[in-house]
């Protein structure tokens, strides 16, 4: 990996467009912001989204002081696709609106949450992916830790309404200062899109969704790697460039052989499909019931195992154990005791049924409810990992989601199912799983 040509990249096969389907079709028509230095206004962002943005207005109503765009939008390095005519964005819109006051993001929240964007409405308004809008103070914003989302938002963010100073204002995060606990949630967030990635629904829209979801976690299991060294790249391009010369990470086990060196047909293509140049479908069975455009089988397995590999290679000890789901289960229960308690009994779902009390105050041991739902997806990427073909849960993996107590399935693709479900759902907004339904 440490020689690899540049060239690489231009010799990657490529197959024939499916008929009424394209990646990045028409992107120099809409263009997107690339300035990832210096933040600015919005002018750049796709008018393709106009729509959405205006939901989020609405929601954040009179308290609005500025809304920020963040993410691969602010970057410019979106994925667009065009399905029978349609153009959309496969890459989520993230955004910041900055409210006036405490109060004024909690009355944003409530209309945002009785006001649901929802994929077939987010499909009429150009958005193939979730509209992610945080609705904070400036000062709630100003103290949030470093993150590769804050890095990357006094980095290359836009101000798209509202007070154009204001990411100016804001401190300098710098990716040395991301800590092992937010380069862990980034990864677990990161298992959630590929399981959900099994499941994204039937037709081309769904295929595209499905291939995205698994490139998106082959990258972020690069970035992931170069965070572990203080660094973050602007570019996804220069973070893959990144991994590579850092090289297979040290001390994997050895069902994680070849992990990380068999990630390069993966980077080769994400970095492909960033750029709009892939026009094929991947070979093998498609793990969504969709056209080609569905990622292959074979590749779902190779990033599960180069985030398995990610995952594996920072721990947040430093005496982890090296059974895989003992790992899993210590990495859950994280935290004091005290605090798994109180947070497992004043847990309330964001969108679906909060489980009884009793089930949150015996599970809590095992965790808080978010963690248990992310230990949940780590054990199921850890297990797919280790399956030879098609993903199955060993008796060490179904024990090991009994006592998290998030899903008593025995099949992985129920399990995948269920965790998905509860992540979507207790801890998020519902936009990922409905379209799935």
């Amino acid at each position: 990996m440490r020689g690899h040509s540049p060239n690489a990249l231009a010799s990657a096969p490529r197959s024939p467009l499916r008929p009424g389907v394209r990646v990045n079709a028409a992107v120099r028509a809409h263009p997107e912001p690339v300035d990832r230095s210096t933040p600015g206004t919005g002018s750049g962002l796709s008018a393709a989204l106009g729509a959405a943005v205006e939901r989020a207005r609405t929601w954040a109503g009179d308290g609005l002081c500025a809304l920020l765009l963040s993410g691969s939008h602010a970057s410019g390095e979106a994925v667009w696709a065009e399905v029978d005519g349609r153009r959309v964005s496969l890459s989520d819109l993230d955004l910041y609106a900055v409210m006036r006051d405490e109060a004024a993001c909690t009355a944003a929240r409530a209309r945002a949450a009785a006001d649901r964007f929802l994929p077939g409405t987010a499909a009429a308004a150009g958005l193939a992916a979730p509209l992610e809008v945080a609705f904070v103070t400036f000062d709630g914003l100003a103290r949030m830790p470093a993150r590769p989302g804050t890095v990357d938002l006094v980095r290359s963010g836009r101000v798209i309404a509202g007070d154009t100073g204001l990411l100016a204002r804001l401190p300098r995060w710098e990716p040395a200062a991301v800590s092992a606990e937010e380069r862990r949630l980034l990864l677990e967030n990161r298992a959630f899109d590929l399981l959900a990635a099994l499941h994204t629904g039937g037709g081309a829209l769904g295929a595209l969704r499905s291939r995205h979801a698994v490139l998106k976690v082959a990258l972020d299991a690069a970035t992931a790697r170069g965070l572990a060294h203080g660094e973050l790249p602007a570019a996804a391009a220069e973070r893959v460039a990144r991994a590579r010369e850092h090289g297979a990470p040290d001390g994997l086990p050895s069902w994680l052989a070849g992990a990380w060196s068999n990630a390069e047909p993966l980077w080769q293509e994400a970095l492909l499909w960033r750029a709009g140049e892939v026009r094929g479908a991947a070979p093998g069975a498609a793990v969504s019931d969709a056209d080609g455009h569905a990622a292959s089988a074979s590749t779902w397995r190779a990033a599960a195992r180069v985030w398995a590999a990610a995952w594996w290679a920072d721990p947040l000890e430093r005496t982890a154990p090296s059974d895989p789901w003992e790992r899993a289960l210590r990495a859950a229960s994280r935290g004091s005791l005290a605090r798994r308690f109180r947070r497992s009994l004043a847990f309330r779902a964001r969108t679906g049924a909060t489980p009884g009390v009793w089930q949150r105050a015996r599970f809590a041991l095992a965790g808080t409810p978010a963690l248990r739902i992310h230990g949940s997806a780590v054990v199921l990427l850890l297990a797919a990992a280790q399956s030879p073909r098609e993903p199955r849960l060993p008796a060490g993996a179904l024990h090991a989601l009994h006592r998290l107590g998030v899903t008593r399935a025995t099949s992985f693709d129920e399990a995948a199912r269920e965790t998905v479900a509860a992540w979507d759902g207790q801890l998020h907004d519902g936009q990922r799983t409905v379209a799935a339904r």
